[in-house]
């Protein structure tokens, strides 16, 4: 994908004929360094288009002749690139820019620190990556358009078949509940990325490390039921879907697991997936407030997990994480979620902040899908099925995103002698939720 180009910022005729010299340099890296495990034919087809833009670069063909080339070349070097090709961002040199900007001044440890969202636990007031998926087959979007994408931190994924056949998706045993037997989506391989087969091929999808795929997969292949507005949201649109595809024979099993067949069929070269990846919100956290003033109920905080035990690795060594949760219980605070989603504090339902307010109502259509009781079976695990009083000098803490959240209730509560700071400011990207933090 082409915001992969470093240096490119604009559609200009200057900065195309740039663009096109770096992409001929990373030909040459291909082919140096992968060339020997290329097949000839992918070889032959990389050289082609290199001999053809390097005869629009001598002459400076305007941008609609070297737009194309370079899209043509950029394609095939996706194929051919392995490790080698798609290279960092735009958005990696904007945030090295804001980042050593910020350190350059002292500004971090004393007032201000950046902070970037990385899950989806807080959506929707933060987010987290998301995704923005189209059919297979929709237009891609333009050279121009990704590359200005590649300023909001936008990434675009059009993943294609290797071979002629029909996607099928791997899945993991869940076991039985009594009637029907369960499955989920195979994850990310380890050090890999997504497996998915067309026919009996397998096609990896590499996406960042906190990105899953599965909502990609669902948007996708089964847009009716991604719209479900269910509690914990893809994870029992999940559930039902595979339940009907076990009862509808639409489950395979074979040497490599059981599969999902989709009915979509391909031929070699379409488009199986085609999406775009936005990346999280990067914000200015206030690490001056709270030195005067003690965290509300309600705020949203950052705050150390090197002090939390429920969030050690499995050798006992401390968390090095930031999180941002909200803070919903002060000490002394008595909380509680009673089974239709509803938080209680201290005996009543709660009537602020509204976001708050908003999940305890299950807002479906503002993106609020009601808070969930427990975690399940962690060993510092602090479930809210039943009430529960907030110790002294430690915060309970819980994602907005209820259904796709780890916090309190799976790992126990904050010390206060952790807390970082409260969102001040969400800087990148431009979109709807740039400006002062909610």
């Amino acid at each position: 994908m082409l915001t992969h180009l470093p240096g490119f910022i604009l559609p200009k005729h200057h900065r195309f004929l740039k663009v096109a010299k770096q992409v001929l340099e990373i030909a040459h890296k291909v082919k140096l360094y992968r060339g020997d495990v290329l097949r000839a034919e992918d070889l032959a087809e990389q050289e082609r288009l290199e001999a053809q833009l390097l005869v629009l670069i001598k002459r400076s063909a305007p941008p609609a002749e070297t737009e194309p080339a370079i899209t043509a070349l950029h394609e095939v070097l996706v194929r051919n690139g392995g490790k080698i090709y798609p290279v960092s961002t735009v958005a990696d040199y904007v945030e090295m820019v804001v980042m050593a900007a910020i350190v350059a001044g002292a500004i971090r440890s004393f007032l201000l620190q950046p902070f970037k969202i990385p899950t989806n636990s807080m959506w929707p007031t933060y987010n987290g990556m998301t995704a923005e998926v189209r059919a297979p087959g929709s237009e891609v979007p333009s050279f121009g358009t990704q590359a200005l994408n590649g300023i909001q931190w936008t990434w675009t994924y059009v993943e294609r078949a290797p071979v002629d056949g029909e996607v099928k998706i791997p899945l993991d045993n869940a076991g039985f509940d009594g009637k029907d037997k369960h499955y989920r989506p195979r994850g990310r391989s380890p050090g890999e990325g997504y497996t998915l087969l067309v026919g009996n091929t397998p096609m990896t999808v590499a996406v960042p490390a906190d990105f899953g795929l599965e909502g990609v997969l669902l948007r996708t292949f089964y847009p009716d039921y991604a719209k479900l507005a269910l509690r914990r949201q893809d994870t029992e649109r999940w559930d039902k879907l595979l339940v009907q595809a076990g009862r509808d024979g639409r489950i395979e099993s074979g040497s490599k697991g059981p599969m999902l067949l989709t009915g979509y069929k391909v031929k070699a070269g379409q488009p199986v997936l085609n999406f775009d990846i936005l990346t999280g919100d990067m914000l200015f956290v206030d690490r001056v407030s709270y030195h005067f003033v003690n965290p509300s109920r309600g705020d949203t905080f950052v705050f150390k997990t090197n002090n939390i035990p429920g969030l050690a690795d499995r050798n006992g060594n401390p968390s090095q994480n930031y999180y941002v949760k909200r803070l919903v219980g002060v000490p002394g605070e008595r909380l509680r979620i009673d089974d239709d989603g509803r938080f209680f504090v201290n005996g009543k339902v709660v009537t602020s902040p509204e976001p708050m307010v908003l999940n305890s109502e299950r807002a479906t259509d503002r993106g609020y899908y009601g808070y969930i009781a427990d975690l399940g079976d962690y060993a510092y695990a602090i479930p809210l099925n039943k009430e529960h009083t907030v110790t002294d000098r430690h915060y309970y803490a819980l994602g907005d995103n209820s259904a796709n959240s780890f916090d309190s209730r799976g790992w126990g509560e904050v010390p206060d002698k952790d807390v970082v700071g409260k969102p001040l400011f969400i800087l990148h990207p431009f979109t709807s939720h740039w400006g002062a933090a909610k």
